[in-house]
């Protein structure tokens, strides 16, 4: 049961430094903690964005610890990603779909392109949907997810969410440790 990381990737799998593939290669379980700094776009309109979307709250120095757990759910296989930022918990589900990764919070899916570079790997926004409902993609929440494999094994997250008009709503950024549980 590969992981929907290591499908999409096919051979550009063995391009990813070590520590990405051991974090991507979840069979069972992965464990991981964090320190981030999470921050918000200003105003009440993208923090009322940010709350109706589940994103974390701001703050400096969040510790957050993260589950990743390999199920198989709809006749493929699927991630649980559990996230707990001080408190806060936010959860996802991501498989592979048509040559991108999918990734649903609540009633927003987002498609990501994944992009390997040397040591990092990229989940760039390409498509999002509401209730299953695709958003045109002048409307859509776009963003980006940077994941870079450190010299001492650890990685360097740094995730932020846009929304039309708006701008930024969030970005969470730091340095994740972790293992297979």
């Amino acid at each position: 049961m590969p992981s929907p990381y290591r499908e999409l990737l096919g051979a550009e799998w063995d391009r990813l430094a070590p520590s990405l593939r051991d974090f991507h290669n979840v069979e069972k379980a992965w464990e991981g903690r964090a320190v981030f700094r999470v921050t918000r776009g200003r105003g009440l309109l993208r923090n009322l964005v940010a709350w109706f979307g589940g994103l974390p709250p701001a703050g400096e120095a969040v510790p957050v610890t993260l589950r990743c757990t390999c199920e198989q759910s709809g006749g493929r296989t699927v991630e649980v990603w559990d996230r707990d930022f001080n408190g806060f918990q936010m959860r996802s589900i991501q498989w592979a779909e048509r040559g991108k990764l999918v990734e649903k919070f609540g009633w927003i899916s987002l498609g990501y392109r994944l992009r390997v570079e040397p040591s990092v790997l990229r989940l760039e926004v390409t498509n999002a949907w509401f209730a299953g409902i695709p958003i045109p993609i002048l409307l859509a929440p776009t963003g980006e997810g940077l994941e870079k494999a450190e010299m001492d094994g650890s990685l360097s997250i740094r995730a932020t969410a846009f929304a039309p008009l708006l701008g930024q709503i969030v970005c969470y950024e730091g340095r994740l440790e972790g293992q297979k549980a």
